[in-house]
C-alpha cells in the first residue's frame, strides 16, 4: 500500500503565505505618476467626458428631432381637419346655391305673406309685385332710378350670389385670369356718403348720371358686385372680355352693357355684374338685352315714387345742379382716369 510523503508540506506553505505577505503589505501610496503618465491619464480622462458630451448632444438632438415630427405630425392633422371642414361646408353652400340659381328671388315673393304684398297692374305681360317696399318683377327684385329700396334694406351679400361668384373666379384662374370683388354689398348711408361727395365736387347732374342716389343702387340689394377695376380702361382687359363671356355661365349678367346707356340710366360698366341666376342670365345675354328691356321697365328718377327733381335734391343736399363754376361734365372720368361710377368707393380730387 502506498503512502503519501507529507515531509515537505509544511515548508512550502510557509514559502507561498510569504510571498503572499509580501504582496499584501506593498504600500502604493508613496508611488507617484511620472509627467507623462499624468499626462496620458489626463488624456484618457479628457476622452471620457468628451465621448460623454457627445452622447448627451446626440440624446438631446434625437429628443428635439422626435418633438419636431410630432409637432408637423399634429399640424398636419389638424389642417387635414379644418380643411375637411371646410371643404363640406363649401360643398354644402355650393350645392344650395346650384339648387337656387335659376329661382333664387322668385321663391322670396311666394314664401312672403300675402297681407304684407301689393300687386300692381301687369305691364306688357310682366307681373309686377311690391313687397315689404322692395319692388319684384316676374319675381326678379329690380333696383334701378325708377324703384329704390327701404333705407333700412340691408341684407348683405346673398350667399347665392357669392357662391355663384367664387366658382366663376375659380373657372377664371383655371383659364389664367384673377378676378376679385371690388365693391359689394354697400349699406344706403355708405351709398349716400359715395353720392354726395361725388355731387359736391361735379354737380346733381352728373353725379345722377355715372351714380347712384342713395336707396337707389343696386349695391344695397347684396347681388351685385363690381370686379376687378371700375376704371374705363378695364373694359380693354383680359379679365373683362372673359367675364363678358362667361359670367352668364355662373348666373351674371353685365348690368349695365354697352350701348344701353338710355334704358339702364348710367354709363357703361363692365366691371358691374348682377346676380340673376343660370337660365335668366343666359336668356338675357343671348338676346342682347339690358335688365330694364327683359322686364318691361324703366328706369329713371322722374319715375320714381318720391319724384324728386335734381334741383330739390341739390338743395337739400347744399350742392349745385351743374357743379362748381355751373359746369357740366360730360365726360365720367375725373382728371386723374379714376371713375365715379354706381358702385365705386370714390376718390374726390
Amino acid at each position: 500500500m502506498i503512502e503519501n510523503d507529507n515531509r515537505n508540506v509544511p515548508e512550502e506553505e510557509r514559502a507561498v503565505n510569504g510571498a503572499e505577505t509580501a504582496i499584501d503589505y506593498y504600500d502604493l501610496s508613496r508611488y507617484e505618476l511620472s509627467p507623462e503618465e499624468k499626462a496620458r491619464e489626463e488624456m484618457i480622462r479628457q476622452r471620457i467626458r468628451d465621448r460623454r458630451r457627445a452622447a448627451e448632444r446626440r440624446r438631446i438632438k434625437r429628443n428635439r428631432t422626435l418633438v419636431l415630427i410630432v409637432a408637423v405630425v399634429l399640424v398636419f392633422i389638424l389642417c387635414r381637419g379644418c380643411y375637411a371642414s371646410y371643404r363640406k361646408k363649401r360643398d354644402e353652400k355650393q350645392a344650395k346655391a346650384k339648387a337656387s340659381q335659376s329661382k333664387v328671388v322668385k321663391p322670396t315673393v311666394q314664401e312672403i305673406d300675402t297681407d304684407s304684398s301689393e300687386e300692381e297692374k301687369p305691364q306688357a305681360g310682366h307681373k309686377i309685385q311690391q313687397v315689404d317696399g322692395l319692388t319684384y318683377v316676374d319675381g326678379i327684385l329690380i333696383v334701378n332710378k325708377t324703384y329704390p329700396l327701404p333705407k333700412d334694406y340691408a341684407p348683405g351679400i346673398s350667399t347665392a350670389a357669392q357662391a355663384a361668384f367664387d366658382d366663376m373666379t375659380a373657372a377664371a384662374f383655371n383659364d389664367g385670369l384673377y378676378l376679385y370683388v371690388n365693391s359689394g354689398f354697400r349699406s344706403y348711408d355708405e351709398q349716400y356718403a359715395l353720392y354726395y361727395s361725388y355731387a359736391l365736387d361735379r354737380g346733381i347732374a352728373e353725379a345722377d348720371r355715372v351714380s347712384s342716389r342713395p336707396g337707389y343702387s343696386e349695391h344695397q340689394s347684396g347681388l351685385c358686385f363690381d370686379v376687378n377695376s371700375t376704371d374705363f380702361s378695364f373694359s380693354d382687359t383680359a379679365e373683362a372680355r372673359w367675364l363678358a363671356a362667361h359670367c352668364a355661365d355662373y348666373g351674371f349678367i353685365i348690368r349695365f352693357p354697352k350701348g344701353k346707356e338710355a334704358i339702364t340710366g348710367y354709363e357703361y360698366e363692365s366691371w358691374h355684374i348682377r346676380y340673376v341666376g343660370v337660365d335668366i342670365a343666359k336668356e338675357i345675354t343671348s338676346k342682347g338685352l339690358c335688365l330694364e328691356e327683359y322686364l318691361g321697365v324703366t328706369s329713371s328718377y322722374d319715375d320714381a315714387p318720391d319724384g324728386v327733381s335734381q334741383q330739390q335734391l341739390a338743395e337739400e343736399m347744399g350742392v349745385t345742379v351743374d357743379g362748381p363754376g355751373g359746369s357740366t361734365d360730360t365726360d365720367a372720368e375725373s382728371e386723374n382716369g379714376t371713375y365715379y361710377d354706381e358702385g365705386y368707393e370714390s376718390q374726390v380730387q
